[in-house]
């Protein structure tokens, strides 16, 4: 999913989740949660071996300028709740750490990943259009209807 479907569940559930401990621990299990719905990303189909497309380098960095956009806006808000803001962060956590994937110490966590992650071995069951557009589309549409209704 891309990062900025991943930041906006998890300013919800900042928002919506009042404990921190348990925020954070329900932000990084949405993670995985939403990584099992039909979408495509830029490294879904990314071939290991090679560099991204100028499709794929377009799609990833338009994802982090809005990531970074959104994180900023919600740091630099005086009246967001804190909550808002770590939880946003510990749903982005296990992407975050995937550079650490690896190391050997960090390889449980690219399993992890891995086993939970659409990607090109459920793709084939899948057109483009609705695993691309749709379900990222009406997740962020969901969160973003969330957020302004209740913060």
């Amino acid at each position: 999913m891309p990062g900025i479907v991943h930041l906006l569940a998890g300013a919800v559930i900042g928002l919506l989740i009042p404990n921190t401990v348990a925020m954070i621990v329900v932000a990084i299990l949405s993670h995985y949660i939403l990584d099992l719905i039909p979408h495509i990303d830029p490294a879904t189909f990314a071939a290991k071996e090679r560099p991204y497309t100028v499709i794929q380098k377009i799609g990833l960095t338009v994802d982090v300028i809005l990531v970074l956009s959104f994180a900023a806006s919600l740091f630099l808000v005086k009246h967001t709740n804190g909550n808002i803001f770590i939880g946003a962060i510990a749903a982005l956590l296990p992407d975050l750490l995937s550079p650490l994937e690896e190391y050997s110490v960090f390889a449980p966590l690219h399993k992890i990943h891995r086993l939970f992650h659409w990607d090109e071995r459920r793709a084939k069951y899948w057109d483009w259009y609705i695993a691309g557009l749709v379900s990222p589309i009406l997740v962020s549409a969901v969160c973003v209807v969330i957020l302004a209704k209740y913060s």
